[in-house]
């Protein structure tokens, strides 16, 4: 498979609600997933039980939208658009780049 063909796949994948899944599939066991340049999980177990936190929390997903997509030498990029409701953070709207390299 090509840098685009993975990329895709994992973007189907996640748009299809297979997040964790995506993780198994794409992320290195010693991933580490940074947000607002501090370091929030590091190794794959760690960063898929903070998204299974998150996600015991959402009472409705209202929108995952692809805003772009770019792919480079060695790497990839995916600019997302995300809505939920959650039971403790009420409505959330946030923007993400999700860099793979």
């Amino acid at each position: 498979m090509t840098l685009e063909e993975k990329l895709n796949d994992l973007n189907r994948m996640i748009l299809n609600g297979e997040i964790l899944e995506s993780m198994d599939k794409y992320y290195h066991p010693d991933c580490i997933v940074v947000e607002r340049n501090d370091v929030v999980a590091k190794g794959l177990k760690q960063a898929k039980d903070r998204e299974s936190e998150l996600f015991e929390g959402v009472e409705v997903w209202l929108k995952s939208e692809i805003v772009s997509t770019a792919v480079g030498e060695n790497v990839t990029m995916t600019e997302w658009h995300y809505e939920y409701k959650h039971k403790d953070l009420g409505h959330k709207k946030f923007d993400q780049v999700a860099v793979h390299y």
